[in-house]
Formats: structure tokens, C-alpha cells, sequence
């Protein structure tokens, strides 16, 4: 749970009085993060974050290739852009290594700046400051990662320009009888028989290059990161999702696979016969069927969150730190999703 004193150490509540610091410490969320886990993705739903301990780093997908654009250190906060606009969260938000964030929902933190309007202009100001930021890199026109040169009734070109597009990688496309063809490489020719080939700033050429040698050389992720899986699925629709994330909660090393390369994604079970904060007795299967039961019972919107947040619970290392995340999930969620909660009245905490 937090305390006062931790509240007090960041600098955007430094200054509030006691009796406000100890709302926000009964009102935000405790959220403990292990390194790769994301505090916040691209997209979600606005919120205010404070970094505890560890270090948050700032990503965001630019020309198909997730880039880093910051950190977040102990004492700092993020989501103030979106708290502030009204809108989604611009970036992702991931732990470097196993750090602790608070997070604030956009209710709560509206009546804080209603009580403590300071807090509201120094959130608003950093807001202003980290807009100008996003605002270059808007502005700055994408540049292109390769140059496809190939006829366009080509079939295989086509293919070639479909990989990257699906992939999200910005490209120039060029026909074989372009003038500016030979100022960009002046030692080689293509041959008919070369046809598609794809070009690198750093002046290679490739001839007929094979998905995976592209994907390689544009650092698009083509295998797995564990030498072994239980589970590998096939597909990356809609079936193909739930069946990884299912057989991840029930403890499977699974690795979903799909055609884009960009989208490949590895869920990784805890391992374990059950789940520690599982009621006793709940086999992994029973866990899978009660966070059914708890999503069901929330609105869509916040279904996302939750299904971490339940995943978190469920993969605690032992009860207390069951608890304490089953404490944190009901101060940061369970004002919003009563009903999703009382599922979990049979969870110790």
C-alpha cells in the first residue's frame, strides 16, 4: 500500500497537506511491475502515473519499428498529456527492470486538482512541455527504411510491398526504368532475372530476397525467445489470441505466431501447478474460468486493464503479495467494476 511519505517524495505532491496525501494513498492504485511488463500501452484510456522506484522507459512505433523516445525515473510522471487533453495514451510505457508506479484513475484525479488546483498547473505545464516533444516527432516526415524496385503488375513485387506494408515499414517503391535508379547505385545493374529487389540506405541490393532475410536485416522479430514451448499457435485472428492467452494462463510456455512479423508475440505462463493467489483448491483451468467471469462483468472499455491487473493477481510469487495486489486492484478498479469485483470476494485480501 502506499504511504504518506512516499507521496510526499514526489515532487508534484510535495506540497499538499498531509490530509490530502492520505486520500490519494486510499485512492491510487500500488502497481508493481516486473522488467518488460508495461505500465501503460499506446492507445489506452487516460490516467496519471508516478514513478515509485525502478525506471520506466518511453516507447512509440515510428515507421513500423518500436523506438525509444524517454524514461521515467523515481520522483517523475507520465499520462499527463493524456490526462490533461482528454485523450489516449501517445506511447507505451514499459519497465526497464522491476519498478513500482502509483497510478491515479482520471476521476480521482480531477477531484484531486478540484481540492489542490496547484497540482493541476504543474501537471498542466509538464503536459505543455511534453507535447512540443510529441509535436517534432509528428512533424518530422517518415523516412523510408528500404526502396522496392520491381514492375507494378509483378506479383512477387506485390508480395514484397504487401510484407512491408503489414509489417508497417515505410518504403520507396521504384520501377526498374527509373531515372534516379542508377544515381542510387551506379555499380550495380539489375537484370530482369534480379527482379524485385530491395535497396538499403546503406547502399546494399538485394535480389529476390526471402521474407525472413528481410525481417532480419530491418530488425523485425523472426523467432522465438525461448528455446523450447508447449504451446505454439498458429494464426494470429481472433481464435489464435484466445487460444495463447488461455493456454498462458494456465501456465504453458506458448509463442503465437502470425504472417506479420511485426505482430508476433510470446505469452509466457507462470509455470506453476495454480496460481498463488488462487482460492485453495483452484486448479489453472478454474483460474481461466474465473477471469471469464470477472471480464464479463465489465464494460469494454476497461476489460484490457482488468485482464492484466486479474493476470498479476493470479502470478503473485507467494499470498501476502496476493493480497497486496488484490488490495491495489480493488482501490484503483473496484469503484468502477463492483460487479467484476465481487467474483473475486472468494480470493483471500
Amino acid at each position: 500500500m502506499l504511504t504518506v511519505d512516499e507521496l510526499a517524495a514526489i515532487p508534484l505532491f510535495s506540497g499538499l497537506a498531509t490530509e490530502a496525501l492520505e486520500h490519494i494513498a486510499r485512492e491510487a492504485a500500488d502497481i508493481h511491475l516486473v522488467a518488460g511488463e508495461y505500465a501503460a500501452h499506446e492507445g489506452e484510456e487516460r490516467a496519471l502515473f508516478a514513478v515509485l522506484s525502478g525506471r520506466i522507459e518511453v516507447t512509440k512505433l515510428i515507421d513500423g519499428v518500436e523506438r525509444n523516445i524517454g524514461w521515467r525515473n523515481p520522483g517523475s510522471i507520465f499520462g499527463e498529456v493524456p490526462i490533461t487533453l482528454g485523450a489516449a495514451f501517445p506511447g507505451n510505457f514499459r519497465a526497464s527492470e522491476p519498478s513500482r508506479v502509483m497510478r491515479l484513475e482520471a476521476r480521482r484525479y480531477h477531484a484531486l486538482s478540484a481540492a489542490a488546483p496547484e497540482v493541476a498547473v504543474r501537471v498542466g505545464a509538464l503536459a505543455r512541455e511534453r507535447l512540443g516533444g510529441l509535436q517534432g516527432l509528428a512533424a518530422a516526415p517518415p523516412t523510408a527504411q528500404v526502396t522496392v524496385i520491381g514492375h507494378r503488375w509483378d506479383s512477387s513485387c506485390h508480395d514484397l510491398r504487401r510484407f512491408l506494408a503489414r509489417n508497417q515499414v515505410v518504403f520507396d517503391w521504384l520501377e526498374p526504368d527509373a531515372p534516379e535508379l542508377a544515381a542510387r547505385w551506379p555499380d550495380r545493374r539489375l537484370a530482369a532475372s534480379d527482379l524485385p529487389a530491395l535497396g538499403f540506405p546503406d547502399g546494399l541490393l538485394l535480389a529476390h530476397p526471402p521474407p525472413r532475410e528481410v525481417a532480419r536485416r530491418l530488425g523485425l522479430q523472426t523467432s522465438g525467445r525461448r528455446a523450447e514451448y508447449d504451446t505454439v499457435i498458429v494464426g494470429g485472428g481472433p481464435a489464435g489470441l484466445a487460444a495463447a492467452v488461455y493456454g498462458a494462463s494456465e501456465g504453458l510456455r506458448t509463442l503465437a505466431e502470425r504472417r506479420s512479423a511485426r505482430h508476433r508475440r510470446c505469452a509466457r505462463g507462470s509455470g506453476r501447478g495454480g496460481p498463488a493467489g488462487a482460492p485453495r483448491g483452484e486448479s489453472p483451468a478454474g483460474t481461466v474460468h474465473l477471469t471469464r467471469n470477472v471480464l464479463a462483468k465489465a464494460p469494454w472499455r476497461l476489460r484490457g486493464r482488468l485482464s492484466r491487473e486479474v493476470s498479476k493477481l493470479f502470478e503473485a510469487p507467494s499470498m501476502a503479495e496476493a493480497k497486496k495486489r488484490l488490495e491495489a486492484l480493488r482501490a484503483g478498479l473496484g469503484g468502477q467494476v463492483p460487479e467484476a469485483m465481487g467474483c473475486l470476494d472468494g480470493l483471500p485480501g
